[in-house]
């Protein structure tokens, strides 16, 4: 069986459980992972990785951490991907890039759009008092959240939770259905 070489893209931690699932995928094959660059975090400023990178670094997958990816095109040309997965990458992704493996450039969104597009939608969920919400998978294109949706699963929100448990539940609904729908992508 040939595996299908990928690229995948995300920072949080959120991202991390995308990034366990494809590691299980057996038609899958990483051959990259680009995250946001390290940052200093605490009181002493410590660089500190990406949760992403962690994970990538722990499977001995190649990380590239450009300040704009645009830096980097001939290197993500050069591992020749056929589908670039991204999950709260946290930049916009350029044309040029979107073109490039064949199978296209997906992204899994914690939201079910077209509703709450763009960053911070678990915290909107919580703040707009939504009674549903759930993650999508779709296409991506030039326009923030605005490609063809592949799949959607949603979830209640329930009253009493917090911004915290709907991260985590969403993360979990997050990696199910991608590995439901990446049969019919692949």
């Amino acid at each position: 069986m040939n595996k299908v070489r990928t690229i995948f893209m995300g920072t949080p931690v959120f991202a991390c459980s995308i990034l366990n699932q494809l590691y299980e995928e057996e038609r899958v094959e990483l051959v990259a992972v680009i995250s946001q660059p390290d940052r200093p975090t605490g009181r002493k400023k410590l660089l500190t990785p990406t949760p992403v990178k962690e994970i990538a670094d722990l499977h001995g997958t190649p990380v590239l951490q450009p300040e704009k990816l645009s830096q980097i095109y001939e290197e993500i040309v050069a591992y020749n991907p056929e589908l670039i997965i991204t999950c709260a990458y946290g930049q916009m992704v350029s044309d040029k890039i979107l073109a490039i493996p064949r199978l296209g450039c997906i992204n899994v969104h914690a939201s079910l759009l077209p509703k709450l597009r763009g960053g911070a939608p678990i915290h909107k969920a919580i703040l707009f008092g939504e009674k549903e919400t759930g993650i999508t998978i779709m296409e991506m294109v030039h326009k923030m959240d605005a490609g063809d949706m592949i799949a959607k699963a949603g979830m209640p929100i329930d009253e009493n939770m917090n911004m915290g448990q709907l991260h985590d539940a969403l993360m979990e609904i997050g990696a199910e259905l991608l590995h439901e729908t990446l049969p019919s992508i692949l």
